[in-house]
């Protein structure tokens, strides 16, 4: 995620959650380097979808994710994810974790297929509506189960045409270069184009 893609991702964010995060926020989240992992997905130039984050130790945290309302359940939100995890991968993370509204059925069974599994609950953490957050964690994201779990989703997106190549934003190094997916859109359909650099999910 860079300067240019906050505008976008904004957009998404209000649309995605009752207290979103203000354009500081993302500022000072995407300064911290290594500490913090954004990504947007792209549809040509248009930003779909981002999901980020933060690195403690060898821990990693999912802040948020969120995909564009007109492109839900076109798999982006588990394209993001499989890029969050080949990075933690790579940042020798042994662990991930993150926070679901408690009511949130959908999302919790994407994060079921990746292997998170409910381990404790945060009462009120919504303060908007004082509604409880499921906390769930992967264990050892490393393991051959888990591995073998997070191939499965990666075949079942390219048996159906929506997933591409990957690329982290955090390896490029200059905002004048060209990103992933940044050039005039591609001819074909959706799902050939999709690709992810470096609220509302879907399965």
């Amino acid at each position: 995620m860079r300067r240019r893609h906050l505008p976008a991702v904004l957009r998404i964010e209000n649309r995605s959650y009752p207290r979103p995060w203000s354009l500081g926020i993302f500022l000072s989240e995407i300064s911290l380097g290594e500490a913090r992992q954004y990504f947007v997905a792209t549809l040509g130039s248009k930003v779909i979808g981002y999901c980020g984050m933060m690195v403690i130790l060898d821990e990693g945290h999912i802040t948020n994710i969120a995909v564009d309302g007109s492109y839900l359940t076109k798999g982006v939100a588990k394209r993001l994810l499989l890029n969050a995890f080949d990075v933690a991968v790579g940042l020798s993370i042994k662990d991930m974790t993150l926070e679901v509204r408690a009511s949130n059925q959908i999302a919790q069974r994407l994060y079921f297929k990746f292997g998170f599994e409910p381990v404790g609950i945060r009462k009120n953490y919504y303060a908007e509506s004082n509604e409880d957050a499921l906390i769930m964690w992967c264990y050892d994201i490393s393991s051959s189960e888990n591995c073998q779990r997070r191939q499965k989703i990666r075949g079942e997106l390219e048996e159906a045409g929506l997933i591409t190549s990957v690329q982290d934003s955090a390896e490029l190094p200059s905002e004048s270069e060209s990103l992933l997916g940044e050039e005039p859109p591609l001819q074909g359909s959706f799902e050939d184009v999709v690709q992810t650099q470096g609220g509302d999910v879907d399965e």
